[in-house]
């Protein structure tokens, strides 16, 4: 690349040198950062859902959360990725905090994975792997293939940003500043573990300042002891990411942040006090498997750091439970689910108690989506991401349980019930389903909005006004739906048909509204499609609500007429 000839060719310290110098690190960053994110996100793409039935399942324990937080976060490449459907899981009533804890527990060791492929040192092969990764992505007959292909492209593009970047950073060893504040690392302890924290809270990525460090190390700037505080630096600094990930959040949330926290900060401590003999044993390990600064020095740092760490609090998982639940005081909004719930066995025993525990499930399923379905209405007025992110998150907890709930209830079905039985399972069946359908009208809903502010469409005062009041009707129809299947009660689930048919009549009035202010070139206040398809998955939430009321009516719903009237205040 011209760049790196140049480089070379700059005088030390002149304007142009130092240009090139920063595009260089901060451009072949960026490189390393897309790359890790593209084969994290190839591989989850491959895997699927199964990433999370298989943290779902296999983290009755601790130790086994553990080691599947491992393999995961080893595998994706992000112990951020790994943390997210775990606090998922833990909110959706599927997985305990202590298993939660397991599993970031073996994220932090699986992390490590990253610095074990910089000491593969495969620099040379990385524009043949992009060639190749590009060539599947592109021309890939399967969807399969086309991962695949994102796999390798990024794998490939790993070790190319990491070569743009590692051949600034070496450049940098003839800089008189870099060198004094580098070996001050090894006489003071803690310059090194500010400089890992400040960066890697910068940075956001443990994994990119980790990689950095293995780069400056080659240059034989600063001893390993340094290089070792840096590192315990950066294992501080990693969970400034957990910590604002939290902000807003559940309390759970919250205390799954302060474990993060607390586990890395007590660690680095833990390590700082035990430095001298710890470089020691780092530095036996680099003279005897490798050459004088290399990067597997830091490797082996960066892996017996997180692997001592997480065996020792996996003993203490308990005792930190309590700590961070008296630090993030609080109760949390009551789930109505355990995953106790669906025990197999109580099918066979008694499958009436089987299905009644079913029912909490969906009634739990059935407040997750209101509160996403609130979500999605705040968004639509205020553009805060968080809101959205919040939102989708929910989509992921709804497809959880749709899953886990149909299957269940499906095998209840199958050892046979009496009929009142069987018209409540097929029912529930039915209920979860429309609850499923109403979570990915609230995600078109998000995109939708998410695509008006990233394009500043502006609403108009009048859609804005229509929009608030019909938000207000399916909010409120909501509310009845999900009364009227937790009480069976006809009477509220005909308020629901009621309030359905208002939603109709409104939405077809604001269609009517929207097409004459475009027509008489009043506003500009959206493209038109999408504030007509805002309007459609609108009116969808409300059917699906009517579709949970009939359930609940039935005979009513289809041999009698029902005797109500409009209530004209609501439109």
């Amino acid at each position: 690349m011209l760049l790196l000839i140049n480089i070379k060719e700059m005088t030390l310290g002149s304007p142009e040198y130092i240009t090139a110098l920063i595009f260089m690190i901060f451009g072949g960053l960026g490189v390393f950062l897309y790359g890790i994110n593209l084969m994290g996100d190839s591989l989850k793409a491959i895997a699927g859902n199964k990433l999370k039935l298989i943290i779902e399942r296999s983290t009755n324990t601790p130790l086994k959360g553990m080691l599947i937080g491992f393999i995961i976060t080893a595998l994706i490449q992000s112990s951020s990725g790994t943390t997210a459907i775990t606090v998922g899981l833990v909110r959706a009533g599927l997985m305990t905090l202590p298993q939660a804890i397991g599993i970031i527990l073996g994220a932090n060791i699986g992390t490590t994975m990253t610095s074990f492929l910089v000491t593969l040192n495969l620099k040379e092969y990385a524009l043949p792997i992009i060639a190749v990764g590009s060539l599947l992505s592109f021309f890939g007959q399967r969807k399969k293939m086309k991962q695949l292909g994102g796999v390798l492209l990024g794998f490939g593009m790993l070790f190319y940003g990491l070569d743009v970047m590692g051949t600034a950073l070496k450049t940098m060893k003839d800089f008189d500043v870099f060198k004094s504040v580098m070996a001050s690392t090894g006489q003071w302890p803690l310059v090194g573990i500010v400089v890992g924290a400040v960066s890697t809270a910068i940075i956001q990525s443990s994994s990119a300042t980790t990689a950095i460090l293995q780069e400056l190390y080659t240059t034989g700037t600063f001893e390993l002891i340094g290089a070792l505080a840096i590192l315990l630096g950066n294992n501080i600094g990693t969970t400034v990411t957990a910590v604002l990930a939290s902000i807003g959040g559940s309390i759970t949330a919250k205390r799954t942040a302060m474990a993060h926290v607390l586990f890395n900060v007590i660690g680095s401590i833990f390590f700082l006090i035990l430095l001298v003999p710890y470089s020691r044993l780092i530095g036996y390990i680099e003279t005897t498997w490798y050459t004088p600064y290399s990067t597997g020095a830091i490797f082996w740092g960066h892996i017996i750091f997180n692997t001592v760490n997480a065996f020792i609090f996996l003993f203490l998982v308990k005792q930190l439970v309590w700590v961070v639940t008296k630090l993030v005081p609080g109760v949390e909004r009551e789930v109505g689910f355990n995953p106790e719930d669906l025990l197999d066995s109580l099918i066979y025993e008694a499958p009436v108690f089987a299905l009644e525990n079913a029912k909490k499930v969906v009634s739990h399923m059935g407040a997750v989506t209101k509160d996403m379905l609130t979500d999605t209405i705040q968004y639509s007025f205020v553009d805060d991401h968080k809101l959205f992110e919040q939102g989708m998150a929910m989509e992921e907890m709804l497809d959880t349980i749709d899953k886990k709930t149909h299957d269940y209830l499906v095998k209840i079905a199958q050892v046979g019930l009496d009929q009142p039985s069987s018209q409540l399972q097929a029912e529930y069946v039915d209920t979860i389903r429309d609850f499923e359908r109403i979570g990915d009208h609230c995600t078109n809903l998000l995109q939708f909005f998410e695509m008006r502010y990233e394009d500043k469409v502006v609403f108009s005062e009048d859609a804005e006004k229509e929009l608030r009041k019909l938000y207000s009707v399916v909010s409120e129809t909501m509310d009845y739906a999900l009364e009227a299947f937790d009480t069976q009660d006809k009477a509220i689930a005909e308020k629901v048909l009621i309030r359905e048919e208002i939603i109709d009549k409104l939405v077809i009035k604001n269609r009517k509204r929207h097409i004459m202010r475009i027509n008489n070139n009043e506003d500009t206040e959206t493209q038109d499609q999408l504030y007509v398809d805002i309007l459609s998955n609108i009116e969808r939430i409300g059917d699906h609500c009517n579709n949970i009321a009939i359930n609940v009516i039935q005979d009513s719903y289809y041999n009698e007429e029902l005797d109500y009237e409009l209530d004209e205040s609501l439109m």
